[in-house]
């Protein structure tokens, strides 16, 4: 408890020693806590997007959707952008001139800035993404590897493992054979819907 309580203490000295310590009790004050703020909650968005993406194979009957819906102009890393530009460049201003107005207008145009220019990357970078939705029909055709033991005559039980262009793909299988399909056996897809695949042996 002794050491948190010092690094705090040396945390709060360095941000009172550089005028970087957010309050409320005056323009610079305030501008600096917009500021942290606004970094701290795109901190907390980049940590929570690196975790979001982390995972990137799709489960048994499910779909994969890389898009997170953070694509339009009005995005929430848009409007970090827009708070990290107006109180960074509100504070710096404000430090070198004490015209509130100036910082304000300062702060808006720097906001301006960053709002437009992330919008316009996060809109780039989405654009260049495939489209991760599964459609089985794309499955007919591809090979994969027998997972867990396919049964005979269509009974249910089995699952391969299909090395999709966008995902691995683990999904149940069935085969139409007369003999049980052993893992590792290498297999073809010849039928497929959302939540199942009929294969048969190589």
């Amino acid at each position: 408890m002794d050491t948190l309580t010092s690094i705090l203490d040396g945390i709060s000295a360095l941000l009172k020693a550089g005028e970087l310590m957010p309050d409320f009790s005056s323009p610079r004050g305030i501008f600096c806590a917009i500021a942290w703020v606004a970094t701290l909650l795109a901190l907390g968005l980049f940590i929570i997007s690196l975790f979001a993406d982390a995972d990137t194979d799709a489960d048994v009957g499910s779909d994969a959707d890389v898009g997170n819906g953070d694509t339009g102009f009005f995005s929430v890393r848009a409007v970090i952008g827009f708070l990290l530009g107006f109180g960074w460049g509100g504070f710096v201003s404000i430090q070198s001139s004490p015209g509130i107005l100036q910082a304000v207008l300062v702060g808006i145009g720097v906001g301006a800035v960053m709002f437009v220019t992330v919008a316009a990357l996060m809109k780039f970078i989405y654009g260049l993404k495939t489209d991760g939705t599964l459609k089985h029909e794309t499955l007919v055709g591809l090979t994969g590897t027998v997972y867990v033991t396919v049964p005979p005559h269509g009974e249910p039980g089995g699952q391969v493992q299909i090395a999709h262009p966008n995902q691995l793909l683990t999904i149940a299988a069935v085969q139409e054979g007369d003999t049980p399909l052993p893992a590792q056996t290498r297999v073809e897809v010849v039928k497929a819907t959302s939540y199942l695949v009929t294969v048969r042996p190589l």
